[in-house]
């Protein structure tokens, strides 16, 4: 495995877009997906079953959020006496919000890389949701003996997908030209995953460039600019699976709902591939005698005596006899009382909703945490 080499990883929460509803007040990657995991689960997984142990979480803000849900990082560490999971939080950069940034953060604990040995860097985002092994891209790494690697996906519907993504330019021997913002002239494009494996040695140069550079750009832009005006040589490896991004509320349904379908599920979990979430102590779901679901995921807690259809209801969740949940998705703790209908909305925790919520797919309401809806 990695031809011997020593990784460490490092689980990128700074890169994450801020999505109304979602994030403002958590970390996106402790965002519930499908009920039970968080978003961050995936990356975190993938480092797991690759056979990466060591992991550093680079969290931008909120904290709270993250250590509540990783807790001891134990059910993505499978050798517990070597590996860790390290909590990383820059707080000077919590005073000037322009300098934090994954590499900043990455700098201000430093000590985490000092005290250990290893050859290798991975970087990966959480906002694009795939099962991706680690080890055959760092076998393609070693093997064009590569000092950088990015991760791309090819697709065919750039003019609307992936937005904010950058795009990849690539030679003929592989290695990236450069970095461009997806204009969205393009429907088939290299969409870089932000995902990066540098080797040692490059990685404490880009470490120091960041000190005499530039403290404000993260990681993916001083990497771009390198590209550009240094002629760093960047391997681009080309990842051919299905990858479900979170870039914005409406690619946070889209992908939720894609996984209500089997084909697109058997993409993102795969028996040979589990996806580690952290568990509680939850009852199975209840389903009273007028409970009518079809095509939605029901978490543990959740207490149905209603209609629901097309939707993925989090732990906890209560909709009594008359009402109807429609395309929408429920967080923990929702409440959803006799007769209320509700269409193509997202409930925030703990919320109580007594009135009839219509939205529609391309007009998605948003309801915010610890509100009650009333008539």
């Amino acid at each position: 495995m990695f031809h011997n080499k020593k990784v460490i990883a490092f689980c990128d929460l700074h890169t994450t877009p801020t999505i109304r509803g979602l994030n403002e007040t958590r970390a996106l990657g402790t965002v519930a997906f499908l009920g039970r995991f968080a978003i961050m689960d995936f990356t975190l997984s993938n480092f797991s079953n690759s056979g990466i142990d060591r992991v550093g979480i680079l969290v931008h803000r909120f904290p709270h959020s993250v250590l509540s849900h990783v807790e001891n990082g134990q059910p993505w560490i499978s050798n517990t006496k070597i590996g860790f999971q390290y909590i990383m939080y820059n707080e000077e950069g919590v005073a000037k919000p322009s300098f934090n940034t994954d590499i900043a953060n990455i700098v201000a604990n430093k000590a985490v890389l000092e005290r250990e040995d290893y050859d290798l860097i991975v970087v990966a985002p959480v906002h694009y949701l795939a099962s991706m092994d680690y080890r055959e891209i760092i076998d393609d790494h070693i093997a064009k003996n590569a000092k950088v690697t990015v991760v791309y996906n090819e697709i065919d519907n750039g003019k609307t997908a992936f937005p904010k993504s950058r795009l990849l330019e690539v030679d003929g021997e592989g290695n990236v030209k450069r970095f461009v913002r997806n204009s969205k002239v393009r429907d088939n494009v290299k969409v870089s995953l932000d995902t990066f494996i540098i080797d040692r040695n490059e990685f404490e140069g880009i470490l120091q460039k960041h000190v005499q550079l530039s403290k404000s750009s993260p990681l993916r832009d001083l990497i771009a600019w390198l590209v550009s005006n240094e002629n760093l040589k960047v391997n681009a490896y080309r990842f051919e699976h299905k990858v479900f991004p979170i870039l914005s509320l409406q690619d946070y349904f889209d992908s939720s709902f894609a996984c209500l379908k089997y084909e697109n599920r058997q993409k993102l979990f795969k028996p040979d591939w589990p996806i580690y979430t952290t568990s509680h102590d939850t009852p199975p779901a209840k389903y009273g005698p007028n409970a009518d679901t079809k095509n939605s995921v029901i978490s543990n807690g959740a207490i149905i005596n209603g209609r629901v259809r097309n939707s993925i209801l989090s732990r906890n969740v209560i909709v009594e006899k008359g009402a109807l949940v429609e395309n929408s998705i429920l967080f923990s703790g929702t409440h959803v009382v006799a007769g209320s209908k509700i269409a193509y909305v997202l409930t925030e925790k703990r919320n109580e909703i007594q009135e009839d919520l219509i939205g529609d797919k391309n007009n998605l309401l948003v309801i915010t945490k610890g509100r009650v809806c009333k008539i």
